[in-house]
């Protein structure tokens, strides 16, 4: 599969960033509550752009080009972005970066969607290589960089590398740089309808279609603290150096659970997988304070096969099954970029705020609700019409 190697590359980034990324912010001089902040502005900044954008890559085809840029931005931007500093210049730069890192996956996805053709269901054997390329980042960084203690110019480094091969990985790959066919058959739109046509997108998905996407923007919403500070939990609540291990070992849990993803979502259709998904990172988000030790948060870690080795193939299924194939491009924004992107704002907002002045385990505690909450609605009032 030609996506394979770009998808590894590219979640090699994630490696990097994902864990990383709050702990250079700290090491700044930036407090829990202006962490929040940025990495909410982060979220904002990797929602607008590409939300908008994502009409014209799917109209045009544009996808390869897409990504090759944003390969090529994400490769730039992390030296005057650590180096600058002031909360100013660093928000300003911050926001630059979110456009490439959070514009890349949904186009990649929606490339990898439609390279797949009708065998949707085996994104996970695809999506399987990013896996395996954020694991063996995060162990690289781990046992070897070891980023806590290294300086910021390796942080840099490793920021870089990734990004640049995953651009050149897009450019000499044979077909993806080239323009893809449409999502969907052409037809002539007249001047009023072309300009209409980004609004009316909206108006072709099923009410089943946002029923999920309130599930997994819960989802997500309940899992900022895993996601966004769960290295500020490890190192200054746990009192470890040992992120890079945590995130690589909820990458490997998640690897055989989206490899052979295709055969739950068969058996059990991609609703149930992501109402189980749902509740099962309320499982994992309280587990970190139940047993608040390296223990606890192993465990945790480990329900990560649950939380993303199958929540995200039956997202993305579930997306692909429920949006008019000419909209495909803009479901997967939908889904990456506004039930994921949405959620990530709103926590990352509240989550340094309750860090600062309430703790860690009251973080964990009141975030851990959220999807709980999810499922119970979607028991009491869509179940019955939506299995």
């Amino acid at each position: 599969m030609k996506m394979s190697a770009p998808i590894f590359l590219l979640f090699a980034i994630y490696g990097v960033i994902n864990v990383y990324l709050p702990l250079v912010l700290r090491s700044m001089g930036f407090t829990p509550s202006h962490v929040g902040y940025l990495l909410a502005l982060f979220e904002v900044a990797g929602l607008v752009f590409p939300f908008l954008l994502s009409p014209f890559i799917s109209k045009k085809g544009l996808h390869g080009p897409f990504l090759f840029i944003s390969g090529i931005i994400l490769s730039l931007l992390p030296f005057p972005l650590v180096k600058i500093g002031g909360f100013t210049m660093t928000a300003i730069l911050l926001a630059m970066y979110a456009t490439g890192y959070k514009g890349i996956v949904p186009v990649s996805d929606s490339m990898t969607n439609l390279l797949l053709g009708d065998e949707h269901t085996k994104y996970g054997r695809v999506r399987v290589m990013g896996s395996i390329g954020f694991v063996l980042m995060s162990l690289f960084l781990q046992f070897i960089v070891k980023p806590e203690q290294a300086s910021q110019n390796t942080i840099i480094f490793w920021m870089c590398i990734p990004s640049l091969l995953f651009a050149l990985s897009i450019l000499f790959i044979p077909g993806l740089i080239k323009r893809q066919p449409p999502d969907a058959e052409v037809h002539v739109e007249t001047e009023f309808e072309e300009k209409k046509s980004f609004f009316n997108a909206f108006k072709n998905f099923p009410k089943v279609f946002w029923v999920g996407l309130f599930l997994i923007f819960c989802g997500y919403l309940g899992m900022t603290p895993s996601q966004r500070f769960f290295s500020m939990y490890v190192y200054e609540y746990l009192g470890l150096q040992a992120s890079g291990f945590l995130w690589a070992l909820a990458a490997i849990a998640e690897i055989p659970f989206m490899f052979f993803a295709n055969r739950f979502l068969r058996r059990y259709g991609s609703m149930r997988l992501l109402v189980f998904g749902t509740f099962f990172v309320f499982v994992r988000i309280i587990t970190y304070i139940l047993i608040p030790n390296f223990t606890g948060a192993l465990i945790a870690q480990l329900f990560n096969a649950f939380t993303y080795g199958l929540y995200h193939p039956a997202a993305i299924f579930f997306v692909a099954e429920h949006t008019p194939r000419k909209n495909l491009v803009v479901g997967m924004t939908l889904y990456s970029i506004v039930a994921i992107g949405a959620g990530s704002i709103i926590g990352n907002l509240i989550g340094g705020l309750v860090i600062e002045y309430f703790g860690y385990p009251v973080l964990f505690t009141s975030f851990s609700l959220v999807p709980l909450l999810a499922v119970i609605i979607y028991f009491i009032f869509f179940m019955k019409e939506y299995r």
